[in-house]
């Protein structure tokens, strides 16, 4: 992935072997441009768009040598950004996942980005962070321990422009960092499941804790028989693998500073126990854990980017497997908060583990708001596709930032209703609640339950069932596989409380 960012304000020497030149759809060269000083000017650009050789639709590149053999750089990639206006934060990363792909194709190993012809300089800089995001992250692949891959050939991106170059630095600087987590959160997703077991993944958690100064603690199963969370107990039964309970402290010391709890669904692998899943597909529960990837990656990053802020992950991590000790449709089970669970579906195991996740929340500490990010249900897919997550909650105000927070990282969120009605279906006939309640609005009734142990407490969850995994057919900065989403989503949140707007 890329390793090295650098802005620069002398236009006029370019290095790199690739100029990319973002351009909007029929659009003539800005005055100025860059391209201009090197051999492709106005007249050959327009000669271009005369023969329909390049009209600059979104994402769409041409590649032209410049002609030159003395100084880079040899090769411009002109970006198609489509018709002009607005570019939201999600547009800018796809830019830079195609000029990623184009470029790579040349084998360069570096690449320079003309600015001057997007929008204001305001755009500029959310557009440099977006691109430089898209850039590194399309170049991620993923190998299993012990198989070496090739090294990646493009390590190096610089940006021009003109004006603005601190805050072009600090965005480029922190868009490098997000890759880098959002990276690290993908590899946890596309391990293999007899790679990262609840053990791996709590071992995982202590050298994130390690690397960057956190504190961390890991329950096993026998202070949680001791505790009586029964619910991640219960869906722990099937498996050969022991779970493991994580938490994770960022400036656990600092008491004064506004705390924020992350719980992430940790299911390491699903075979939906003894509601079993069809074995199509069935390989992609390896990524079950992808909201645990999220929590503690964006632990890490907070402490990397140095928030003020309190910041605690919890992790319940679990196995879903359906041998004879395995919990059964019917069973009844005890969660931590005291209350009883009919499970009705034992696919349905999310929201139980969460369940103990959330209470173990409110025992032990008092947040400003508590956020589960989980891969919940797969009726959130069927609402709103791959692209987009389900936002969910009971404070509006904290819902609203993730939102907003949403539209700024480029990984969209949105509400789902939920109101009395979707609480009053998760009621159990013999006991408090049931974990199933059919698939009408399965969405909403997954969150209903989480939100019953959420209790009056400020809280918010993400289904992020839809956008965590690319089968290889999703957006240019990602790769087939684990996706990473909601990694910068988390961290912008953050940042947004860190700012009190």
């Amino acid at each position: 992935m890329l390793r090295n960012v650098v802005v620069r304000s002398d236009v006029r020497r370019i290095g790199e072997d690739v100029l990319v030149v973002p351009v909007y759809k029929n659009a003539p060269l800005p005055d100025g441009s860059v391209v201009r000083l090197k051999g492709l000017g106005r007249s050959t650009y327009a000669r271009f768009l005369g023969k329909g050789t390049f009209k600059g639709d979104r994402w769409e590149t041409l590649l032209v040598t410049t002609g030159s053999d003395e100084a880079p750089p040899h090769h411009v990639l002109l970006l198609g950004l489509g018709d002009r206006g607005r570019i939201t934060a999600e547009d800018g990363v796809e830019a830079g996942g195609a000029a990623a792909k184009a470029v790579s194709k040349l084998g360069a190993r570096s690449a320079a980005l003309a600015l001057d012809g997007v929008g204001r300089e305001a755009d500029r800089i959310s557009f440099a962070h977006a691109f430089v995001k898209g850039f590194s992250l399309a170049q991620y692949r993923y190998m299993i321990p012990d198989i070496s891959a090739e090294s990646d050939s493009l390590t190096k991106l610089a940006v021009l422009s003109k004006s603005r170059k601190r805050e072009l630095t600090a965005a480029a600087q922190r868009a490098l960092l997000i890759a880098q987590y959002t990276a690290r959160a993908r590899d946890m997703v596309n391990a293999p499941a007899n790679m990262l077991t609840p053990t791996a993944l709590a071992e995982a958690a202590k050298r994130t804790a390690r690397e960057h100064g956190l504190a961390c603690r890991v329950i096993g199963p026998a202070e949680m028989r001791k505790r009586k969370m029964g619910a991640i107990l219960g869906v722990a039964r099937g498996s050969r693998e022991e779970p493991r309970f994580v938490v994770l402290e960022y400036n656990r010391r600092r008491k004064r500073l506004p705390l924020v709890c992350l719980v992430g669904k940790g299911v390491t692998f699903d075979s939906g126990g003894l509601s079993l899943k069809p074995w199509e597909r069935m390989n992609e529960m390896k990524g079950d854990m992808a909201g645990a990837a999220v929590a503690i990656n964006v632990v890490a990053a907070a402490a990397r980017l140095r928030l003020a802020l309190r910041v605690v992950a919890v992790v319940p991590a679990v196995e879903n497997m359906p041998d004879g000790a395995a919990s059964r449709p019917g069973d009844v089970i005890t969660t931590y908060a005291g209350k009883t669970v009919e499970i009705l579906s034992t696919d349905a195991e999310g929201r139980l583990v969460l369940a103990d996740g959330i209470t173990f929340v409110r025992k032990h500490y008092r947040p400003a708001v508590l956020v589960d990010f989980a891969t919940l249900t797969g009726a959130v897919m069927i609402a709103l596709g791959t692209r987009i997550a389900a936002v969910m909650g009971n404070e509006q105000s904290f819902i609203n930032r993730m939102i907003a927070a949403g539209e700024r990282a480029g990984e969209p969120v949105w509400q789902l209703p939920l109101d009395q009605r979707f609480y009053d279906s998760v009621k159990g006939d013999i006991t408090d609640y049931k974990n199933y309640s059919g698939r009408n609005g399965g969405a909403i009734t997954a969150a209903a339950l989480l939100g019953k142990f959420a209790g009056n407490d400020p809280w918010v969850h993400v289904d992020i069932a839809g956008t965590f995994w690319n089968d290889g057919t999703g957006a240019s900065y990602q790769a087939k596989g684990g996706t990473g989403f909601g990694v910068d989503l988390a961290l912008r949140f953050l940042e947004d409380i860190t700012s009190g707007t």
